[in-house]
C-alpha cells in the first residue's frame, strides 16, 4: 500500500504549490483600485473660445471708403439723385471705372443713317435722351444703344422702362465689352449711412457696394 501514501503524499505537495502560487499572484481587486481616478482630482477645463472671425472693412475704419456702383449713362441721373437725398456733401464724389459688360439695350440697325436719326428724334419726344447710335462699321452700323449693363437684371429693368415710354423695338442681346461707367465714392460714413446705401444698391439691380481704401486727398 506504499504507492497510496506517495500519491496523497504528491498530492498534497501539488496542493501546497498551487496555494503558494495563488498568494504570490497580484490581487485584481488591488489593481482595480489602483485604476480608479481620484474624484477630487478631476479638474473641468473650459472650452477654448473659437477665434473671432476676421474683421470686415466699413467706412466707419480710417482709410476705408465705400465705392457704390457702376453706372451707364441710362441709370446715372437716378442714381445720383438717390444718394443727394443722403446729403454727404463733399463726402461723395463721382469716379470712373473700368467694368465688364455681359447685356446691353439696344434698338436694332436701321436702313441707313437717316432713319437712324429720324429714330433718334423719335426717342427724344419720348424722353429718352441717353442713347448712343453707332455708326462704325460692321454687323451694328446704324444700331442705337440703349445702354450697357454687367447682368441680364439690369438690362431687363432698363427695357421695360423703355417699353413704358413708348420704345416697343428696344431689345436685349448679349454684348461682352469693356467699358467706363462712374461710381460713387463715399468717406467717412457712419453706420446709419452705411445701411442707407446698402438699402440703395437692393433697388438698382446690378450694382455693387464695396469697401475700398480710400484715395489720397
Amino acid at each position: 500500500m506504499k504507492w497510496v501514501f506517495f500519491v496523497l503524499l504528491a498530492a498534497n505537495v501539488g496542493l501546497a504549490a498551487l496555494i503558494y502560487a495563488r498568494d504570490r499572484l497580484p490581487n485584481p481587486d488591488a489593481q482595480l483600485l489602483s485604476l480608479q481616478i481620484n474624484a477630487e482630482q478631476i479638474r473641468i477645463i473650459a472650452p477654448r473660445p473659437a477665434a473671432p472671425p476676421a474683421p470686415v472693412a466699413t467706412a466707419t475704419r480710417p482709410g476705408v471708403c465705400l465705392q457704390w456702383g457702376s453706372f451707364g449713362a441710362a441709370e446715372l441721373p437716378k442714381a445720383q439723385a438717390a444718394l443727394d437725398v443722403l446729403a454727404l456733401g463733399e463726402r461723395a464724389r463721382r469716379i470712373e471705372v473700368g467694368v465688364q459688360t455681359g447685356y446691353w439695350v439696344y434698338i436694332p440697325p436701321l436702313r441707313s443713317k437717316a432713319q437712324m436719326q429720324r429714330k433718334a428724334i423719335q426717342l427724344g419726344q419720348r424722353g429718352v435722351t441717353d442713347y448712343s447710335p453707332i455708326l462704325a462699321d460692321g454687323r451694328w452700323r446704324y444700331a442705337i444703344s440703349l445702354g450697357v449693363f454687367r447682368d441680364e437684371d439690369a438690362a431687363k429693368k432698363r427695357l421695360t422702362l423703355l417699353r413704358g415710354s413708348g420704345v416697343p423695338s428696344a431689345q436685349i442681346g448679349e454684348r461682352i465689352q469693356r467699358v467706363t461707367q462712374t461710381a460713387f465714392l463715399v468717406r467717412d460714413a457712419t453706420e446709419a449711412q452705411s445701411a442707407q446705401l446698402a438699402n440703395l444698391k437692393t433697388q438698382y439691380p446690378g450694382s455693387e457696394l464695396r469697401a475700398v481704401d480710400c484715395p489720397l486727398p
